[in-house]
């Protein structure tokens, strides 16, 4: 079964404690009764997450079509509820159309027998009807949701967790073996022991740890923090402290469960441990989400303190470090925030990350925490501006970058920020300031290729027009950022099949920039607006195109003339002119390889592969051409590329492979083209060119159900599949077709057989002097840090060299990256 299943669950760092009558009443109400939907309640850090996974991991086994977790924790949007547990179940993006999301969700999980476990949805209340009436449709479908509050809902029912049991002050303590056993002491030793391995609950500590746990109302994430500093603290001073902020913190209010009172406490008595400049860092991480990383940080903290020429990264991390101690924090590794991870093992960058970027996380109890702290210092506006200055200059700083060699690190770069770039996005859209609104506008701009390439569509074109609209009026601020933004949002609504919408953007900025004679912007509203009927199905393109080509020739960049190369060459193609639309394609990779951008150079090798083999019946170069393309795929993770490289591979001719695996693979490319929230008649245009579907209209029973299959397959499967058929192929050779004598496809196929027969001429000319130096000495197993000592270079330098070979090599990994090149004969 190709679904996901609990192997999707978060890992936990220690065995649940007790629960046993929790996991019960769960099996109980969602396997033996006729519940559809349970939600477990109870106030902040009592373990509602904890129960919900260790529930689902033993459930898994009862439903047919799996388990699926979806983390609603960086969600504030009642509107992106959805579109998350799409992105869970493997749909991934959001659909611009709610409604179209919603029939897509219901038609997926209509059928399945699964259970969907949505964690944190107290902050997200309004998205309920939207489950109520998903669960109104599909009758096999279970959820548990953990929230603070009931949803409130019909279907639902409640199942509240408790604290763990406390020992019985008005009575004689058991002895210490049963005094150990009671859950809450039992949580309390188990977190002691990860901090202190040779921690010993002794007679003298039996009663204190028991007032402790008394105190703390047996709150497992208040006993997880008092925990943590019995490496340096007394057990007696810990209950004195704890005790005294117990009492400051204390109030009778109605509407507040003594218990959360009891974690307010606990989580006020580790905040007065910290030194004054650590209580001010921690305040500063209630404005992230997610990814809390050391240049973030240091440049909010430094805002907040007023260090005009910045704070101090060193002593940051070492405050982090503290805070991370004292489990108000933890350090995680980028992999561990982004779903990239199933795609492959980034080590080289994860490396250089954790060497030089150290990236933490913190519980969502925690953080309310520390923005409440901060708005009770004042400081909120202040700590969310600097966040907001932050992620802007990160995002101007990446997009120049996204069109070369530094692509790939980019991109995973602003993937892992996610989160956090949507905070600033919604922080200065919703101030009333024309400054700070132009600031949303300039973000925007800058992260309208970024959200182009990763094929976020409809997410980039939502958060672009609301952008547009809430800019300055009348002149939206500066033309400039104006301009930007207009290019940005213009493609994104042609991806979307919205071509009046595009061409009124791209025609604005095609004025502004001609009123400024900003050739760099002329030269782009032209190309986009060539490549916007293309998208769009209407062969108005070509003509367009062409004439776009002789202003790019003169102003354009390397990288522009290549993009626009290649859709011309596409437009030529699905004109059936295949000579031409060759000669194209040759130039684009040309120029876009030279130039650095293997997003769209993968995007031409896939046409090509079509060209070559479809067209022209020579698969040898075909499937060179298309390999380079799926390598491209999951080396940038690009979802627009993998849709593409799917397609053509599960239309290639002749019946062999197993005919549901095909059925499978155009499920998956349908259901990635919906993620992205691609327009129909742009994913049909470019579609048809790389070859028709195979399969029978309409789909025979077996080939519905693979098809269904199909369109619920994570990422990563579609990538093994893909591959598979590719090798299938490989293997049994269709029957050629006469090729054509054009020259420029013999140049291409020429060029495809050499790069395949003269591997070592190809790696000597393709990558510097320095790229092998570096290659050579990860041969060895060094390190970035030790590399960079034995060549007197910086470890991000030789990140940033591994960053290119790995683009250069069409490789993944460090030791990929080292096997090709003894291939080449380059160490």
């Amino acid at each position: 079964m190709l679904i996901a299943t609990s192997s999707f669950l978060p890992t936990q760092p220690t065995p649940l404690v007790d629960r046993t009558h929790e996991l019960a009443m769960v099996a109980e109400q969602l396997v033996s009764g006729d519940t559809h939907l349970l939600t477990l309640t109870g106030p902040a850090g009592v373990g509602k997450t904890r129960v919900a996974v260790a529930a689902a991991s033993q459930l898994a086994n009862h439903f047919r079509d799996g388990v699926v977790f979806v983390d609603l924790t960086p969600v504030r949007d009642p509107e992106l509820v959805l579109s998350n547990l799409a992105g869970a179940i493997g749909l991934l993006d959001i659909d611009k159309d709610s409604q179209n999301l919603f029939r897509r969700l219901r038609a997926v999980l209509g059928e399945r027998q699964m259970l969907l476990v949505l964690d944190n949805f107290e902050q997200v209340l309004p998205a309920a009807a939207a489950l109520a009436d998903l669960l109104g449709t599909t009758a096999s479908l279970r959820m548990l949701v953990t929230s603070r509050v009931p949803l409130q809902l019909r279907w639902e029912r409640t199942l509240r967790i408790a604290p763990l049991t406390v020992p019985d002050l008005g009575r004689p303590l058991p002895p210490l073996d049963e005094l150990a056993a009671i859950p809450s002491i039992a949580l309390f030793l188990q977190w002691a022991r990860t901090r202190q391995a040779d921690f010993v609950l002794t007679e003298k500590q039996g009663p204190v740890v028991a007032q402790l746990a008394v105190q703390l109302d047996g709150l497992p994430l208040a006993l997880e923090l008092a925990a943590a500093s019995t490496a340096t603290l007394s057990l007696p001073a810990i209950v004195n402290r704890l005790g005294d902020r117990l009492r400051l913190l204390h109030w009778e209010a109605s509407d507040v469960p003594k218990r959360q009172q009891s974690l307010e406490a606990a989580v006020g008595w580790s905040y007065d441990l910290l030194t004054a400049p650590e209580q001010r860092l921690f305040r500063c991480l209630g404005v992230f989400v997610q990814r809390i990383s050391l240049d973030a940080t240091t440049a909010v903290y430094g805002e907040m303190a007023g260090e005009a020429s910045g704070a101090d990264s060193s002593r940051v991390l070492d405050w982090l470090i503290s805070l991370a101690k004292q489990s108000l924090i933890q350090p995680t590794r980028s992999a561990d925030l982004g779903w990239h991870q199933e795609w492959f093992n980034d080590e080289a960058n994860d490396e250089a990350n954790d060497e030089e970027n150290p990236e933490f996380g913190m519980l969502e109890t925690v953080r309310e925490y520390a923005e409440e702290q901060l708005a009770s210092e004042g400081e909120l506006e202040t700590a969310h501006r600097a966040h907001a200055a932050y992620f802007l200059a990160l995002a101007e700083q990446a997009d120049p970058h996204l069109h070369g060699y530094a692509q790939r690190a980019w991109l995973l770069r602003l993937d892992r920020e996610r989160d956090n770039l949507r905070m600033a996005l919604r922080w200065l859209l919703d101030q009333d300031t024309p400054t700070d609104r132009a600031a949303a506008l300039r973000l925007a701009g800058a992260l309208g290729y970024f959200w182009l390439l990763r094929g976020y569509h409809t997410e980039g074109s939502r958060w672009l027009g609301e952008a547009l609209s809430r800019a300055p009026q009348g002149e939206r601020g500066d033309p400039d950022v104006q301009t930007r933004a207009l290019l940005s949002a213009g493609p994104l609504s042609a991806c979307l099949g919205e071509l009046k919408q595009a061409r009124a953007y791209l025609d604005e900025a095609l004025a502004l920039a001609r009123q400024r004679q900003d050739s760099f912007s002329i030269v782009r509203s032209l190309i986009y607006q060539g490549m916007s009927p293309l998208l769009a199905g209407q062969d108005l393109a070509v003509p367009l195109l062409e004439e776009a080509l002789g202003h790019t020739r003169v102003f354009g960049e390397p990288d522009h003339l290549g993009i626009l190369l290649f859709y011309l060459g596409v437009a030529l193609q699905a004109q059936g002119h295949t000579d031409p639309a060759a000669a194209r394609f040759t130039e684009a990779l040309e120029l876009l390889e030279a130039a650095g951008d293997a997003r769209v150079a993968g995007a031409v090798h896939v046409h090509l592969g079509a060209l070559l083999g479809h067209q022209q019946g020579d698969w040898s170069s075909a499937l060179h051409h298309l390999r380079i393309g799926l390598a491209t795929s999951v080396n940038l993770q690009s979802r627009w590329l993998l849709s593409q490289i799917a397609w053509t591979v599960q239309a290639l001719p002749g019946d062999r492979g197993d005919p549901g695996a095909r059925a499978q693979l155009l499920g998956a490319t349908e259901a990635l083209r919906h993620a992205m929230g691609a327009g129909r008649p742009a994913w049909e245009r470019m579609a048809a060119n790389l070859g028709e579907p195979v399969l029978h209209e309409p789909l025979r029973q077996e080939e519905r159900a693979a098809y269904q299959v199909g369109s619920v397959m994570p990422v990563g499967e579609v990538v093994a599949l893909t591959l598979t058929l590719l090798d299938e192929f490989a293997r049994t050779p269709s029957t050629s077709v006469p090729a054509a004598t054009g020259s420029s496809i013999s140049h291409l196929r020429g060029r495809a057989q050499a790069a395949q027969q003269d591997d070592e001429s190809r790696g000597e000319h393709l990558l510097t002097g320095r790229e092998r130096e570096v290659l050579r000495l990860v041969g060895q197993g060094l390190s970035n840090k030790a590399i960079g000592q034995e060549l007197f270079i910086s470890a991000r330098t030789v990140s940033q060299h591994l960053t290119a070979v790995f683009n250069k090599l069409g490789v993944n990994t460090r030791a990929q990256a080292v096997g090709v090149a003894a291939q080449f004969g380059l160490i």
